[in-house]
């Protein structure tokens, strides 16, 4: 049975003011030598920083004794502080330094009058990880799921990630448990920094996370499914291996070799872009060395661009270390799918244009060749690879659409009942 650590994970400190970065001019006009710091843009009623008598237009550029830099390195110190903390900060208010005192207030939670919001927390190796859990009101004994992000770091506490709140909107609501992961280094959760950690650390964090949901109570532990987004497709199968569940979800993922897909990736978004064809060969070739020397040969960067000058344009910074999609890329993943025995539901956005529908047809052939009519592939129309409803892969591409497509999440959610209400 699942019970609360012994050493519960304090809540994450919230600051209360929109901030943003210094430029020259905005320094200038409020009399200022230097853009170091950050500058309150609005702060909210009630919060922290509105009770130290903080108001818009402040600079910080001090807070604990720590000198600010610029916004992005005042929140990565924030990160590090808790609720009821106090701290001292130094700003300056129409060019006058001044001091304040605060005492931090606990990040809100999230809440919902229709379910159960619980927030838990497991250990991972060394890391200590927050989890949240939601239920229905009335007691009984529910399916179950299991929600696992894609790459990079971010919260998905309180609404940071508003499809994710769709679906455990929708999961909980007609009758399900389901189970969030924060990982390491972000929101409440402690540990290695979260772009530091690499892959096999990622998905040990997911693996705790399962054998937490299934430990619950009140959950139907024949009846758990694990949903994987983007690389949470490729986690999904490696946690299936691990502990039996009834089916997998994926949306927007990889169904091949990392280093295929990233090829692939690579031609499929360069036409999106209207290369000319004598570029797009040149860039191709380029490609595939600097693919090649990082996940075959596992060198660094710097290396593959002295032996390949020409692959200097085909870099970009991975949203995680070298190492994660190294590790990544020593994954089977047919073999993966191969090894899968759950019934598996493959869903893919017509207007996604970081995966595409190829990846999941592949897994639907691979679980079928070898577990006849176990996998089922679903086209959602007009979403992208963040469900956000979309008319085409080159409109997604322009990331100005907001609106949320709520088809994969309705989708799923057919197919876990149809299974669960077959058995009960």
């Amino acid at each position: 049975m699942f019970t609360a650590s012994a050493q519960e994970l304090p809540r994450s400190a919230s600051f209360g003011a929109l901030v943003s970065d210094l430029n020259d001019s905005t320094a200038t006009s409020l009399q200022l030598s230097s853009s170091k710091g950050t500058l309150l843009k609005q702060v909210v009623e009630g919060s922290s920083a509105d009770k130290a008598g903080l108001i818009r237009n402040d600079v910080l550029i001090s807070f604990d004794g720590k000198a600010i830099e610029n916004t992005n390195h005042f929140l990565s110190i924030l990160k590090t502080y808790h609720g009821g903390d106090k701290v001292k900060v130094i700003y300056y208010r129409k060019a006058k330094l001044k001091t304040a005192s605060i005492t931090l207030q606990p990040k809100a939670k999230e809440t919902s009058s229709n379910y159960d919001i619980i927030y838990a927390d497991v250990h991972s190796g060394n890391n200590h990880l927050r989890t949240i859990i939601t239920k229905p009101k009335a007691p009984g004994v529910y399916p179950a799921v299991l929600i696992v992000g894609g790459v990079g770091c971010y919260s998905i506490d309180n609404n940071s990630n508003l499809s994710f709140r769709l679906w455990v909107d929708s999961l909980t609501a007609n009758g399900f448990v389901t189970l969030r992961v924060e990982k390491t280094g972000n929101g409440d959760s402690k540990g290695i920094p979260c772009r530091e950690y690499d892959f096999l650390t990622e998905k040990q964090g997911f693996s705790d996370g399962l054998k937490q949901l299934k430990s619950l109570p009140y959950v139907d532990k024949e009846n758990v499914f694990i949903a994987g987004f983007s690389i949470g497709g490729v986690i999904a199968p490696l946690l299936a291996q691990q502990e039996k569940v009834k089916g997998i979800i994926v949306y927007g993922t990889v169904g091949r070799n990392w280093l295929e897909y990233e090829l692939e990736n690579t031609h499929r978004q360069r036409l999106l872009e209207d290369y000319p064809a004598d570029s797009l060969d040149l860039v191709m070739r380029a490609e595939y060395e600097r693919l090649y020397g990082l996940f075959v040969e596992k060198k660094t960067p710097d290396q593959i661009i002295k032996e390949h000058p020409e692959t200097a344009l085909t870099f970009f910074e991975y949203p995680m270390s070298i190492k994660y999609f190294q590790q990544v890329a020593d994954i089977n993943i047919r073999q993966l799918w191969m090894n899968t025995d759950a019934r598996v539901l493959a869903m893919h956005g017509t207007s996604d244009f970081v995966s595409s529908a190829v990846e999941h047809e592949l897994i639907v052939q691979t679980v079928n060749r070898y577990h006849p009519g176990k996998a089922t592939h679903v086209e959602i129309e007009n979403s992208d690879h963040w469900e956000i409803y979309t008319e085409s892969e080159k409109i997604s591409q322009s990331l100005s659409q907001t609106a949320l497509n709520p088809l994969a999440a309705t989708t799923a959610l057919r197919w876990m009942l149809k299974m669960v209400k077959a058995v009960n």
